[in-house]
């Protein structure tokens, strides 16, 4: 696209301070002759720039530079946070609201689904032709067990900058990230035992925690530095838990990525008290860090760490392709795997066992990562422009999620009315154990921007203020 060339000037240079704050940038004749482009690409240049928060343009007097708003409008955390063990009562409520959120002509704040059509398609469907070609009885065979071996061979390969040395015959192949997390969950614990969350956490763990019969503890949560180590081990000490499911790495819905000094306060915390580590690390690939954070499992020294992720944000999620590497005893989780399925699919284990070989999948990670934090930028800034004082936000360092506060909101309120005029978003409530955080709201920022996604989060906005 040309107009990025000049964007991505702009930004540079009012980043650096060689532009400054206020300071009136050339008129587009100006850019279209500087950069030697059209007129009508030195508009959408600005367009983009004032979107991302970069530029102000005023009527008669042209554009001037400035700084994204910042420190003023992050979120904080929050202060009425409370933590008591629960069993989670409002699973109906979490599954109509999914249900609700699933509408296609529903403007799609609230459904989790990435940017489909973003993802490597054209690249996937040449290894499934492929693979049907070459290698037909992928269709029609069961892989009993742990899975593809060729798969997870690639897989240990692909994974160790981050998860460390783990052998393939430790890689169980399951369909997604939470079908592992379930796999885990139901290895681990029995019911009626504690498992602690973040908190806000994804709601589809609370689902599996009420499923599993198993209680739930929600722990203070930084939204930028992640799980609170001092409150977590507050816990510890005076409750008996079983396990800790945790996102280290852009957490849903809060975006954040441990320090890797974070992660090794929690797993020393885990060690002392007993309790096994479920870890979801499924958004680590868009991460908008350009290196791959590290995992849990890549600290692990003592054994208590169960790696849980797939291919599902960034690869396809339709390949239902993900996996878990168990902290010990692995016979545990083929049997909770044979209970649920006999077998992944078979045809789709072959082609992302080509796709690994073959192909440099972090950079396709990073590609999205990129896109993603430009349209947080973007949907941040209309949010805030609109709501004003009345909002705080979240900063994300990866995933494509905004985790947002406004003041007075009765998120659930405000989700029927939403859902009349054809929006939606997911309340703050449904990431709760508790049904905290009545006045808080995730937005799904994956959808490529344009008039008509500007006029819905407009609309939006409206609703939210009231």
């Amino acid at each position: 696209m040309l107009y990025q060339t000049i964007v991505d000037f702009f930004i540079e240079n009012i980043e650096k301070g060689s532009i400054l704050p206020g300071e009136k940038l050339p008129s587009l004749r100006k850019i279209s002759d500087q950069f030697d482009v059209s007129l009508s690409t030195a508009v959408e240049a600005y367009r983009k720039l004032e979107l991302f928060g970069y530029v102000s343009a005023k009527d008669r007097s042209g554009y001037s530079a400035r700084l994204p708003s910042q420190s003023e409008n992050v979120l904080r955390p929050s202060e009425k946070f409370r933590s008591k063990i629960s069993e989670i009562e409002h699973i109906d409520e979490i599954i109509d609201l999914i249900n609700q959120t699933m509408d296609i002509e529903t403007a799609p704040f609230g459904v989790g689904t990435p940017a489909l059509e973003k993802f490597p398609n054209r690249m996937v469907n040449k290894y499934m032709v492929q693979t049907i070609k070459h290698q037909p009885h992928s269709t029609g065979a069961y892989i009993f067990g742990m899975g593809l071996e060729d798969l997870r061979q690639e897989l240990s390969r692909w994974m160790r900058p981050w998860v460390g040395v783990s052998s393939y015959k430790d890689i169980l192949i399951t369909n997604g990230c939470l079908e592992a997390i379930n796999i885990a969950l139901a290895s681990e614990c029995d019911a009626g035992d504690i498992v602690a969350i973040e908190s806000p956490c994804y709601f589809g763990l609370l689902h599996a925690i009420h499923h599993h019969g198993l209680k739930a503890l929600e722990v203070k949560t930084d939204p930028k530095e992640g799980l609170d180590p001092e409150a977590f081990e507050t816990l510890a000490k005076s409750n008996k838990i079983k396990a800790l499911i945790s996102t280290p790495n852009a957490q849903n819905p809060l975006g954040f990525t441990m320090s890797d000094e974070r992660k090794k306060q929690i797993l020393a915390i885990c060690h002392k008290y007993k309790i096994r580590l479920i870890e979801d690390d499924l958004y680590g690939e868009l991460s908008f860090d350009k290196k791959r954070p590290k995992s849990y499992k890549y600290f692990d020294k003592e054994g208590i760490v169960t790696h849980c992720s797939s291919f599902s944000k960034f690869l396809g999620p339709g390949l239902r392709i993900g996996w878990c590497i168990p902290a010990e005893n692995s016979d545990r989780y083929i049997r909770q795997k044979l209970s649920l399925n006999l077998s992944t699919s078979t045809l789709t284990q072959y082609v992302v066992s080509s796709i690994l070989r073959n192909e440099d999948l972090l950079k396709v990670g990073q590609n999205l990562g990129a896109y993603y934090q430009q349209n947080i930028q973007i949907y941040s800034n209309v949010i805030n422009g609109h709501l004003g004082s009345k909002v705080c936000l979240s900063d994300p360092t990866g995933s494509y999620f905004l985790w947002v506060r406004v003041e007075g909101l009765n998120a659930l309120e405000a989700f029927q009315k939403a859902k009349r005029q054809k929006i939606s978003f997911t309340p703050g409530p449904l990431f709760s154990a508790t049904r905290q955080y009545q006045n808080y709201l995730r937005v799904n920022c994956a959808h490529e921007f344009n008039e008509k996604r500007n006029q819905e989060l407009i609309r939006l906005c409206k609703i939210l203020g009231g």
